[in-house]
């Protein structure tokens, strides 16, 4: 249990430095804006809380002729995106934990080894196993 928590806690840090990456810095825009990204642009836009950043970067998408409420859009498909790839990484961490500590339960009592489980069954050389069953014996296998 304690695995699962650490790889959900890693996997979320994972994407929440990606989607950090995503954004840009004030000093990057200003010494070139037209090589920031559009996702870049956006994303900043989106997420930072300086209004006179905010009013540059949008100045800078109208140029580009992009509409700022395309870009809450975009961020929010983004975000979308991130969460899907959260939620299959943690059911695939999670199907590989239960493969390997056999999660799925099974049959309540062990399997048996042998042709001669039941009274009913055969043995090896086709003869009914009858009274030589492990079911048949006091205390069973």
């Amino acid at each position: 249990m304690r695995f699962n928590l650490t790889a959900r806690l890693c996997i979320a840090a994972a994407m929440t430095f990606a989607l950090a990456s995503c954004t840009t810095t004030q000093a990057d825009f200003s010494k070139n804006p037209k090589a920031v990204s559009k996702a870049a642009l956006c994303r900043t836009l989106v997420e930072s809380q300086d209004t006179h950043f905010r009013q540059q970067i949008a100045v800078e998408l109208g140029r580009r002729n992009i509409n700022p409420y395309d870009c809450y859009a975009m961020v929010q498909q983004q975000n979308q995106a991130a969460a899907a790839l959260v939620a299959v990484a943690v059911v695939g961490t999670a199907v590989a934990v239960c493969a390997n500590n056999n999660c799925g339960g099974g049959s309540y009592y062990p399997s048996y080894r042998g042709n001669c489980q039941y009274d009913w069954q055969r043995d090896a050389a086709g003869n009914r196993c009858g009274k030589r069953s492990a079911y048949s014996r006091p205390g069973g296998y």
